[in-house]
C-alpha cells in the first residue's frame, strides 16, 4: 500500500480550523495581515482622493460655473424661444435637469464679451450710454434693490437711472422694442461680489480699467422680456446643469464633459450662425490640471507605498516565525519524521489562511475609511476602488506566501538547529550601510536637481527628496540599533550591581540582543519619520502663508480702487488705508544694472504707521528690527530734506525716487530683508503718507488705493465706498496664489506623516509580537524568580524599565535623526523661488509631545498587559513545559 501524499494527512487536511485554535497566532496574522493590505490599498486611494480634491479645490477658487455642464446657441436674429427647449431636451436626455441664462452676450467661456445694445427713452432722445442684457431665473433675489413696481420689464443699474433720468414705471426702447423699467439696482460692481454673479463679471465691472467701461447691465424679468428685445439682434443661450463641485470626481467631471458633448450635438443651431458656440472649455483644463497635480504625487507617494509595505512584510514575516514558536512540540515532531521546510511552509499558509483573508478584508476596508476620514477628498474614482482591492489581494497572496515560508524556514531551523549555537554570518553582516550608500547616492542626485519641479505651473515634489530622508533614516536607525545592542553586554555587568528590577530588565535585553535592536528600530524609525514629515509639512505651510501673506500685505484681504479718495475712521476701524505706486524708480546701485537711465524699478507704498503694524502681516524673521521699530523710523526728521523711508532691497542712504515724473529724494533710514505688500520682484519702500507730497494724475506713478483689512470683504468694501472709492477687485489667497498649485506638497508630506502614524501602529505591533514571543521565557522566569523572593512589584519594575528604556532611547534617537534629515532638506524645499521669504522652519512642538508621549504610554501599556500575563499563568504547568 502506498503511503498517501502529505496534504492529505491529518496535520494538513486539519490545518485551515487548526490554526484557530491558536487565538495568539491568529490574532498576530490577522493583524499583520490587516497592516499589510491597509499600506498596498491606500497608495491608489490617496491617489484619487488628492485627484478629486485638486478638482475641487481649483473649482471653489473660481465661479461656480466652471464645473457646471452647459450647452447652448449663439446665433443672429432671428432668435426663437423655441431653443430653449431644444437645450433643455438635449440635457433631458442626458437624464439631466439643466436652467437657462440668456445674455446679449458671449458667455460662458472663459473670454466673455459683453454687447452693446442702444437704449431711447420715453421722448424718443437716445441714451448716451449703451445698454447689455441679461436673463437668470432669480436674479431679483440677487440684487440690492433701490426702488421697484410690479409688472414684467428690465432693471436697470443705479449710475444709469441716475444718469438718464430713468424711475421705475418709465418706458423705453432697448434694440427697437419698447420695454418698461420696473426697478432700479445698487450696481453690481459697488457691492461685495457674490457666487451668483461671479461668472458674469465682465458684463458689468471694469476690472481691466479700461477706457471704455463694459455697457450698462439691464436684467430682463422674464424670458418672454429678453426675447422680445433681442429677436432681431442675435443672442447667445445656455442651458447650465448645475452641480456640487465639493462632490465631483474626476470620473465624474469626465462623465459630465462626455454628457455634455453628446447634449450639444443634439442642439441644431438655427441660421444664421454667428460662430461655432464653444461649451464649457473650462473644465477640461481643470481636470487636466487635477490629473497633473496626481501625476507628480506619484513619485513621491508610490515609493512611500512601497516602503510602507515592505516594513508591513517585515511584520507579517514575524507573525510567520511567531506561529513556528507557538507550533514548537508539532514542528519537532513533524521534523523528526522527514517533513522539510517546503510542507511545514503549507502547513502553515494552510493554518493561517483564514486569519490572513480576514485581516486582508480588514485593512482594506481601514484604508478605505482613513482615506474617508483624513485624505484629501472622499470622492473617489471607481478605478481606483478596483485598483485598491487588487492591492489587498495581492497583500494577501504575498504576505500569506511570506508568513508561511518564514514559518516553514524557522520551523525546520528549530528542530534542526543545536541549542546555544552562534549566529550565522548573515546576522553579522551589516546590510543597513546598503541603504545609507542608497540614501548618499539619492542625494548626490538630488543636488543636480530642483527639490520642487514646477510642470505647467504646478508644484511637484521631487521623489528623491523623499527617498533620500527615508533611507537615510531607515538605515541609521538599524546602524545605530546594532551599535547599542552590542553595548548591552557591558551594560548588563553593569546592571549586576544594581536593583532586581534593573538586573532583570537588562538582562531580558541582553539575551535577546537581535529582538531588542529590531524593537529599537521599530520605535525610532515611526519617531523619527513623524518628526521629520511634521516639520517639512508645517514649516512648508508656514512659508506658503508667509508668501501669501507678504504678497497681499496682509493675513486677510486687500480691497484695490483707482479713486482718489482719503482714508477715514470707517476704513481705520476695518484696517489700514496703504497707497500703492508701482511706478516707481531710484538710480540703480554701483555695480547694478539698471534701464538704459541707468535706474531700477521699485514699489513705493504710502502708509499710516498708526494703523499698519496691527493689520500688516509681519514675521520676525523678515528684519533685525521689529515692524513697530521700523514704522517709528518713518516718524523721524528728514534727513537733508529727505523724509525717512523704510526699504527691502535698497541699501540705508540718500536716494533719489522718482513716483512716474515727479522726483521725490527719500532717506532710506532702516532695510528689511522683507517688507509685506511686496507683489513684484522689485525693491519695496515704506514711507509715511503724511510725508509725501502730492502725487497728481499727471505724474502718472500707476497709484493704486488699497484697504488691508483681517475681517471680511463687505465692511471693507463699504468702507471704501463711504469714502468715495469705487471698487476694482479684493485681493485675497486664492486670487494671490493658486494653491492647487502647492497641494501636491502638502499631500506629500501629509502622506508621509500618515505613513509614520502607519509605521508607530506596525511599531506597537511589533511590541506585543516582541512580548507574546518571549512570553514563555519570560513567565518561567517570573515563576522561578517568586520562589526565589522577587516580588510582584519589582518584576513591574523590571518590565517598565525594559519596554520604557527602548522606548526612550527610540525617542532619542528617532528625534535626531529627524532632525538631522530637516536640517539637510528643508532649506531646499521652496514652495514659490519667486515670492519670499526664504523657506520657514517651523518646529511642531506639539506633535512631537503626543508622540513622546503616546511612545511612553505604549511601554507602559505592554508591561503590565505582560504583567498581567506572568500573573495568570500556572506554574505547575510553567515548569512541567520547561522541564
Amino acid at each position: 500500500m502506498s503511503r498517501p501524499p502529505l496534504w492529505r494527512l491529518a496535520p494538513w487536511t486539519r490545518a485551515p480550523l487548526l490554526g484557530l485554535r491558536q487565538p495568539a497566532a491568529v490574532l498576530a496574522v490577522l493583524v499583520t495581515s490587516a497592516i499589510l493590505a491597509c499600506a498596498a490599498a491606500s497608495a491608489p486611494l490617496f491617489l484619487s482622493s488628492a485627484r478629486s480634491a485638486a478638482l475641487q479645490q481649483q473649482l471653489a477658487q473660481g465661479c461656480a460655473e466652471v464645473g457646471w455642464g452647459q450647452i447652448g446657441v449663439d446665433s443672429g436674429p432671428p432668435v426663437s424661444q423655441a431653443a430653449d427647449a431644444d437645450l433643455a431636451a438635449a440635457w433631458a436626455a442626458e437624464g439631466r435637469v439643466s436652467v437657462p441664462a440668456l445674455a446679449f452676450a458671449r458667455i460662458g467661456t472663459s473670454d466673455v464679451a459683453p454687447g452693446a445694445l442702444p437704449v431711447v427713452d420715453a421722448r424718443g432722445e437716445p441714451l448716451s450710454l449703451p445698454a447689455g442684457l441679461l436673463y437668470r431665473p432669480g436674479a431679483a433675489e440677487n440684487i440690492e434693490v433701490v426702488d421697484s413696481v410690479d409688472g414684467a420689464g428690465v432693471w436697470v443699474p443705479q449710475t444709469y437711472a441716475e444718469a438718464s433720468g430713468l424711475a421705475p414705471g418709465d418706458e423705453v426702447e432697448v434694440a427697437g422694442v419698447p420695454v418698461r423699467v420696473v426697478g432700479v439696482y445698487t450696481d453690481l460692481f459697488r457691492v461685495p461680489e457674490s457666487t451668483y454673479w461671479c461668472d458674469y463679471r465682465q458684463l458689468y465691472a471694469n476690472d481691466a480699467s479700461g477706457n471704455t467701461a463694459p455697457p450698462a447691465l439691464l436684467l430682463a424679468t422674464d424670458e418672454a422680456t429678453f426675447y422680445a428685445v433681442t429677436a432681431g439682434t442675435g443672442a447667445a443661450r445656455l442651458a447650465q446643469v448645475p452641480v456640487a463641485a465639493d462632490e465631483l470626481s474626476v470620473t465624474d467631471a469626465r462623465e459630465l464633459l462626455a454628457a455634455q458633448a453628446r447634449a450639444q450635438g443634439r442642439v441644431p443651431t438655427p441660421p444664421p450662425a454667428t460662430g461655432a458656440f464653444v461649451p464649457n472649455e473650462r473644465l477640461p483644463g481643470v481636470v487636466a490640471r487635477a490629473e497633473l497635480i496626481e501625476a507628480g504625487l506619484r513619485g513621491p507617494v508610490v515609493p512611500v507605498a512601497v516602503a510602507g509595505g515592505l516594513l508591513a512584510l517585515v511584520l507579517v514575516a514575524a507573525a510567520g516565525s511567531f506561529w513556528a514558536d507557538r507550533r514548537a512540540t508539532e514542528v519537532r515532531l513533524l521534523a523528526a519524521r522527514g517533513v522539510g521546510p517546503l510542507p511545514l511552509a503549507g502547513k502553515a499558509a494552510l493554518e493561517l489562511a483564514l486569519p490572513a483573508l480576514a485581516g486582508a478584508a480588514l485593512g482594506w476596508t481601514v484604508a478605505r475609511g482613513l482615506i474617508a476620514v483624513l485624505g484629501p477628498a472622499d470622492d473617489l474614482d471607481p478605478a481606483a476602488t478596483t485598483a485598491a482591492l487588487w492591492a489587498g489581494a495581492a497583500a494577501f497572496v504575498v504576505g500569506l506566501g511570506c508568513a508561511a515560508g518564514v514559518a516553514g524556514l524557522r520551523a525546520r531551523g528549530t528542530a534542526e538547529r543545536p541549542l546555544g549555537a552562534a549566529a550565522r554570518w548573515p546576522s553579522r553582516v551589516p546590510w543597513e550601510l546598503a541603504l545609507l550608500v542608497a540614501a548618499g547616492w539619492c542625494w548626490v542626485l538630488l543636488r543636480g536637481q530642483d527639490a520642487v519641479r514646477q510642470d505647467a505651473g504646478v508644484a511637484q515634489v521631487n521623489g528623491l527628496l523623499v527617498a533620500f530622508p527615508l533611507l537615510a533614516i531607515a538605515g541609521s536607525a538599524v546602524l545605530l540599533a546594532r551599535l547599542l545592542s552590542a553595548l548591552l553586554p557591558r551594560l548588563r555587568r553593569w546592571a549586576g550591581r544594581r536593583s532586581p528590577a534593573v538586573f532583570l530588565a537588562v538582562n531580558r535585553l541582553a539575551a535577546a540582543r537581535l529582538a531588542t535592536a529590531t524593537l529599537l528600530v521599530a520605535v525610532t524609525l515611526p519617531v523619527a519619520v513623524l518628526g521629520y514629515t511634521a516639520t517639512l509639512t508645517e514649516s512648508s505651510q508656514t512659508t506658503l502663508d508667509a508668501k501669501v501673506g507678504v504678497q497681499i500685505g496682509t493675513t486677510g484681504r486687500a480691497v484695490t480702487s483707482v479713486s482718489r479718495f482719503d482714508p477715514t475712521p470707517a476704513i481705520d476701524a476695518v484696517g489700514t488705508y496703504v497707497v500703492r505706486y508701482g511706478d516707481g524708480s531710484v538710480p540703480a546701485p554701483a555695480g547694478q544694472d539698471g534701464d538704459s537711465a541707468g535706474r531700477v524699478d521699485v514699489q513705493v507704498l504710502a502708509v499710516d504707521p498708526d494703523t499698519f503694524a496691527r493689520t500688516a502681516f509681519w514675521d520676525d524673521s523678515f528684519a533685525d528690527a521689529p515692524l513697530p521699530e521700523l514704522l517709528e523710523a518713518l516718524r523721524g526728521p528728514d534727513v537733508d530734506g529727505r523724509p525717512p523711508v523704510v526699504a527691502a532691497g535698497l541699501a540705508p542712504g540718500p536716494a533719489d525716487l522718482e513716483l512716474g515724473s515727479l522726483a521725490v529724494p527719500v532717506q532710506v533710514v532702516a532695510e528689511a530683508r522683507v517688507l509685506p505688500g511686496r507683489r513684484t520682484a522689485d525693491p519695496v519702500l515704506l514711507v509715511d503718507a503724511s510725508r509725501l507730497p502730492d502725487v497728481d494724475r499727471s505724474a502718472r506713478a500707476d497709484r493704486t488705493a488699497e484697504i488691508w483689512t483681517e475681517g471680511p470683504t463687505a465692511p471693507a468694501v463699504e468702507a471704501l465706498t463711504a469714502a468715495g472709492g469705487v471698487p476694482l477687485r479684493v485681493v485675497d489667497q486664492a486670487l494671490v496664489l493658486n494653491t492647487a498649485n502647492f497641494l501636491g506638497i502638502t499631500w506629500t508630506f501629509g502622506y508621509l506623516s500618515a505613513l509614520a502614524v502607519f509605521v508607530g501602529v506596525i511599531a506597537a505591533g511589533g511590541l506585543l509580537l516582541y512580548l507574546e514571543a518571549r512570553s514563555r521565557s519570560r513567565v518561567s522566569g517570573y515563576v522561578m524568580a517568586r520562589r526565589l523572593g522577587l516580588t510582584r512589584a519589582a518584576h513591574l519594575r523590571s518590565l517598565l524599565l525594559e519596554l520604557g528604556g527602548v522606548a526612550v532611547a527610540g525617542l532619542v534617537l528617532g528625534t535626531l535623526l529627524a532632525a538631522g534629515a530637516v536640517a539637510v532638506v528643508y532649506r531646499r524645499l521652496d514652495v514659490d523661488l519667486i515670492r519670499p521669504p526664504t523657506p520657514l522652519l517651523d518646529v511642531p512642538w506639539t506633535a512631537g509631545l503626543v508622540t513622546a508621549v503616546l511612545a511612553l504610554v505604549l511601554a507602559g501599556l505592554a508591561a503590565l498587559y505582560a504583567q498581567h500575563a506572568a500573573d495568570r499563568a500556572d506554574p505547575a504547568s510553567v515548569l512541567r513545559e520547561d522541564a
